[in-house]
């Protein structure tokens, strides 16, 4: 029997460990400018607690330097505070929450996933559902954007999607409402939660529209012509999603006529003649679903006969499309549940056929993917994984593709990397791109299988010739650095290009970058300014820096 009356003990001198400035072999560089600190570590023990960190001392040139130290790494993302914190864990293998302030929680849990501290990630998942939910609901924008932002943070995930689902009037009334960005709201507003009271949806993407313009005035009936143009501007992706046509007329007269301006003319003119019928009493009023700016008219008591065989073999062709278009799962949801809205297929009629009709592989494979990404259900990875791993046995490239990332991150099974490489492979070899991405960065770092920055390249470039925009960029950074391929500005100026000119912040960024200092291309500084600008106001940090930069200079 094993007595765990010593582990304090042992907690305590591993801490002294960290503490004593005499046997370090390893600093570590955390923080941006001007906040920047150096801590002293030892090899042995981040080698083994941190699988991120592992795969950094892996790939680093071993060198014995004047001070006595190995090797020296930076972490950029974190800030000292916060990796002060991870670090004491990191040895001692503790950490009393209840000292640190909620949003260092957050911060923390971020700092943890960067370092793969798996278990760290589960347990403070669970501290913040258990013990701070009432902050969580109070602040819902930081807590969704920060767990769908992250493939790790599944709980948290499930957690918001549970709001959404039995409490959408918690984050309508959260303190962070207004700064949710606008995917966010299009994912809100499609939700059947929210749908059910159009009116109220109505009214709380015009709270949000407002708050984005705060030189707007107070009073809608003061607008001008520029001030409904402004309001128009900022609705214009959000209005195709709100059903004007199941609200009455004095709904309809009291809360949306007075903002008719900001309605595009074809879906103005329709709702005017609309409710102009209802208020006269049409005895065979018809029902209209507004979708996008489609309007689809059907009288009472007409039903439309799916068949799903259908639906289910499109939906598998479109999420195989996807794939190579987004750069991030919650993008990937929204574009399903885009799908669902536009082509006027019920999400839950769908997962309740594929429920009861496994019968072919397009139809396992969908399931799982509902499971997996909490589609109308709760997310349950377990249960994803076997359906994946069914659906891959008859050679289906997505199916196999999904458990190449189960293994890879231990979603509903054992993190295996061998075992995710191999899946990869499979889909990989049936030429679908998002596999090729993959299996280019395995060989590049070695995740899998032996190292290899000529098999990286190889992959990388059939990817992105299928299309994949992650590897369109990472094609730039090889020529820029020489990775697999000799170095080429030119062939990497032009990669960073086809990257920008596909939305990818990264190679917006970077192609500011060489226009900045003229690589692959004549210095312009104002072109670098502009594409800056661009990255930056897509959230790439790296983008701001350098725009900061120029500012800071005049450039």
């Amino acid at each position: 029997m094993y007595d765990d009356k010593f582990l304090p003990k042992l907690s305590q001198n591993l801490l002294e460990i960290l503490e004593d400035n005499d046997f370090y072999d390893i600093t570590i560089e955390v923080g941006n400018d001007p906040y920047v600190k150096i801590f002293h570590a030892h090899m042995v023990i981040l080698n083994y607690r941190s699988p991120y960190l592992r795969r950094i001392l892996s790939t680093n040139i071993i060198e014995k330097k004047n001070d006595g130290t190995l090797t020296h790494i930076k972490l950029p993302n974190i800030s000292p505070e916060i990796f002060q914190m991870v670090l004491r864990y990191i040895y001692g293998g503790r950490l009393s929450l209840e000292e640190y302030d909620t949003s260092d929680i957050i911060k923390i849990l971020v700092a943890s996933s960067e370092l793969s501290l798996q278990e760290l990630i589960t347990h403070l998942q669970l501290y913040l559902i258990e013990n701070k939910k009432n902050w969580m609901e109070q602040n819902f924008n930081l807590i969704y954007q920060t767990s769908f932002e992250n493939d790790s943070f599944l709980k948290l995930q499930n957690f918001c999607s549970e709001l959404m689902s039995k409490e959408p009037e918690k984050i309508f009334n959260s303190i962070d409402f207004t700064s949710l960005s606008e995917k966010s709201m299009i994912v809100f507003i499609q939700h059947d939660s929210f749908q059910k009271n159009a009116i109220q949806v109505w009214e709380h993407v015009l709270k949000w529209g407002v708050a984005q313009n705060p030189e707007l005035p107070s009073d809608p009936s003061s607008y001008s012509k520029d001030d409904f143009n402004v309001l128009k501007n900022t609705l214009q992706h959000l209005i195709p999603f709100i059903k004007f046509f199941i609200l009455n007329h004095k709904e309809f007269l009291d809360k949306v006529y007075r903002y008719k301006k900001i309605l595009p003319k074809d879906l103005r003119d329709n709702l005017i003649k609309h409710f102009i019928d209802q208020s006269n009493n049409n005895p065979e009023p018809s029902i209209t679903m507004e979708l996008g700016y489609m309007t689809i008219s059907r009288q009472k008591n007409t039903s439309i006969v799916k068949d799903y065989n259908i639906v289910v073999d499109e939906m598998n062709d479109f999420i195989y499309k996807v794939a190579n278009e987004v750069l991030d799962s919650r993008l990937a949801i929204l574009k399903v549940n885009e799908y669902f809205s536009i082509h006027n297929i019920s999400a839950q009629e769908t997962y309740n056929w594929l429920l009861n009709n496994q019968i072919s592989t397009n139809s396992i494979f969908l399931l799982g993917y509902f499971n997996f990404y909490g589609i109308i259900t709760s997310t349950n990875n377990a249960k994803a994984f076997d359906l994946f791993i069914n659906a891959s046995e008859n050679n289906h490239a997505l199916a196999q593709f999904f458990v190449g990332c189960c293994y890879e991150y231990g979603y509903g099974t054992i993190k295996n990397e061998k075992l995710s490489f191999e899946y990869y492979e499979k889909a990989a070899n049936k030429n679908y791109a998002k596999a090729q991405l993959n299996i280019g960065y395995n060989y590049r770092n070695g995740l899998g299988i032996k190292q290899n920055f000529k098999k990286a390249f190889y992959w990388y470039e059939k990817a992105a010739k299928n299309g994949n925009i992650t590897a369109i960029y990472n094609l730039g950074y090889c020529y820029k650095h020489g990775i697999g391929i000799e170095k080429d500005y030119n062939k990497a100026f032009e990669s960073y290009k086809q990257s920008a000119e596909r939305g990818d912040s990264d190679g917006i960024m970077m192609l500011g970058y060489f226009y900045d200092k003229g690589i692959g291309i004549k210095i312009d500084k104002q072109k670098a300014f502009e594409l800056y600008r661009n990255a930056s106001n897509l959230g790439n940090k790296e983008a701001q820096y350098f725009l900061a930069l120029m500012y800071e200079k005049g450039d």
